[in-house]
């Protein structure tokens, strides 16, 4: 006979479907959904093979500064080419980091960005960086493959309420199936209290994080970094993440790193007075948070989702480009350090409600009724 603990743990199966790889934010999630709250989970690549994306190659075919450029791997035909096996069909899917109906069971979205939201910045004259070469006839397909897929899905859920409230003006799904769940650190290592200390404002050092140097502010940094050690001579900034040849630096006190293994990356950030992404296009930005994890105080800028999740008192957030305002914010961190002290503490604070066990609590809620039933 079944022990009666036992009849009343119930196992849920779930498709998790996800890009080219697994990466570490689909990795963690799943983990959490599989320990915590009995997920059965399927892991499936929606990767196809390059013979498959020609039809989407040759439609997509545009010309950018005299290149010749192709978008097969975000055209709508590349999706369509996407589905389950027969021995999945009709199962619950949750697609992580993107959206797409490939099958007839529920289907589960969990997002960052839309693609009314690239859309929208484009006619604004905004810059989209990846985007920014895409050719708006294209954009419109895939908007309007997009709101195809929404209005189809049980429930979307979005790491911001910026992206949450445009899915949902798009009204073709009910406010109430868009939901914000938030994200969550990446790292391997979690604090129980606060591991900043004087050291770190001793150490008078700033770090930026991120491979994308350009869309992450880079550009803006170096160009405000003279101004910042007219203040403070001995400040110094360590660069995480581009490739060191493609970061042009003619400072001392600039010292690029390039790319580091997850274990060298936090040696970094813990020996750092703050981090400073000044990021000019950032759909969320999960390097905040775990900055945040071990209470460092954070520079953004005052748009997308950062203003959610900096908040008042954890961190400095300027217009994005603005280099005198970001000046003045990496100025202030380094040399205020009583109040730089007190942003540790409330950062280290807010960063306790970003754990993937809530943002899983908060999916499960609204998954489990569903495939139970």
């Amino acid at each position: 006979m079944i022990p009666r603990a036992f009849q009343e743990v119930s196992v849920k199966k779930l498709v998790w479907a996800f890009g080219r790889h697994l990466n570490r934010t689909t990795e963690n999630l799943g983990l959490v959904m599989t320990k915590e709250y009995q997920y059965d989970l399927i892991p499936f690549s929606m990767e196809i093979s390059r013979l498959r994306r020609i039809p989407a190659m040759v439609a997509s075919f545009h010309v950018v500064n005299g290149k010749v450029r192709a978008f097969s791997s975000i055209h709508p035909w590349t999706k369509r080419q996407v589905h389950l096996p027969l021995d999945l069909e009709g199962l619950p899917v949750m697609i992580v980091m993107g959206s797409h109906i490939m099958g007839s069971g529920p289907h589960f979205f969990y997002q960052d960005l839309d693609v009314g939201s690239i859309i929208r910045d484009r006619l604004n004259g905004k810059r989209t960086f990846m985007y920014d070469d895409v050719p708006m006839s294209l954009l419109q397909k895939m908007y309007d493959r997009q709101l195809w897929e929404y209005e189809r899905a049980q429930a979307v859920f979005t790491m911001s309420e910026w992206v949450r409230r445009s899915i949902a003006g798009t009204g073709v799904i009910a406010e109430n199936r868009v939901h914000t769940v938030h994200s969550a650190p990446n790292l391997p290592v979690s604090f129980d209290s606060n591991p900043y200390s004087p050291r770190n404002l001793e150490a008078r050092t700033l770090v930026f994080v991120g491979r994308d140097f350009v869309r992450k502010g880079g550009e803006v940094l170096l160009e405000a970094w003279p101004q910042v050690l007219r203040s403070v001579p001995l400040a110094k900034l360590k660069i995480i993440g581009p490739d060191p040849t493609t970061v042009p630096n003619d400072y001392p006190s600039v010292q690029v790193l390039g790319p580091l293994a997850v274990n060298d990356l936090i040696q970094q950030m813990r020996s750092s007075t703050g981090l400073v992404i000044p990021s000019l296009w950032e759909p969320y930005g999960i390097a905040f948070l775990e900055a945040m994890s071990m209470g460092l105080p954070v520079i953004g800028t005052n748009h997308m989702a950062m203003p959610e999740f900096i908040v008042e008192g954890s961190g400095y957030l300027p217009p994005a480009y603005n280099v005198k305002k970001l000046t003045d914010a990496m100025v202030g961190l380094l040399m205020r350090t009583d109040e730089t002290w007190e942003m540790s503490q409330i950062a280290f604070r807010h960063a306790q409600d970003y754990k993937w066990s809530k943002v899983a609590s908060k999916m499960d809620k609204i998954i489990a009724p569903v495939i139970s039933t």
